[in-house]
């Protein structure tokens, strides 16, 4: 199955992987720039406002920039779906039901920062618990926040592995630069090195989670209706 969900998400990107690494590059920059809205995140110093202000504001757009993340969650799944797609598709969770997908976001993004806090390896189990729920939010816009994640979690029973294994090829990429932000004194050559890493996999990455997204999606629409 693995081979399969490879295969697929091969075939779909084909043709298509310059033009979304392009668009991961760019959402990856609107990511940080949003950081950049706060200055003591680079180590800069600012004497005229408090830097918990600062702080605060850079978190605040930052988050609010997030929802980037779902509409290219959502490209992505077009693009398995051999659908029309175009750069505007990204700011579709801006244009519909904002509110709704800055919480989605706000949430998965706490509760895998509460997991990872507890234990490292909890935290990268609820990272593939809650990889469904942007699909989710697309195909079933009548769901809350905590619905979606709910449904991703109980889509990802007996699957984690499985996703582990699809995205195996590309965590050296992610670790590579981790430890570029981690250890460099340089914060912005950092941070920088990251994004880079972020947005040569995102594609890969979300494209192998969409493919295995559509045959969960189709079990589980199976089994609700022998259940019924």
């Amino acid at each position: 199955m693995i081979q399969t969900w490879n295969e697929r998400a091969h075939k779909a990107l084909k043709g298509k992987a310059r033009l979304l690494l392009i668009w991961s590059f760019a959402c990856s920059v609107m990511l940080e720039l949003g950081l950049m809205a706060d200055p003591t995140y680079y180590g800069l110093t600012v004497e005229s406002l408090p830097l918990t202000v600062l702080s605060l504001g850079g978190i605040l757009v930052y988050i609010a920039l997030y929802p980037v993340n779902v509409g290219y969650n959502w490209l992505i799944l077009k693009t398995v779906r051999d659908q029309p797609i175009r750069w505007s598709d990204v700011f579709d969770p801006f244009r519909h039901r904002y509110g709704k997908h800055l919480l989605a976001t706000i949430l998965v993004i706490l509760f895998q920062v509460l997991w990872t806090l507890l234990l490292v390896v909890p935290g990268i189990i609820k990272y593939f618990s809650y990889a469904f729920t942007y699909f989710i939010l697309r195909d079933e816009p009548e769901l809350s926040a905590t619905e979606a994640i709910t449904k991703s979690r109980t889509m990802m029973r007996g699957r984690k592995w499985d996703a582990f294994k699809l995205i195996l090829p590309f965590v050296p990429m992610y670790l590579v630069g981790l430890t570029f932000y981690i250890q460099l004194d340089l914060v912005i050559l950092g941070s920088w090195i990251f994004l880079v890493a972020l947005a040569l996999i995102r594609p890969f990455i979300v494209s192998r989670f969409a493919v295995m997204y559509e045959d969960a999606r189709i079990e589980y629409d199976e089994q609700w209706d022998r259940s019924a």
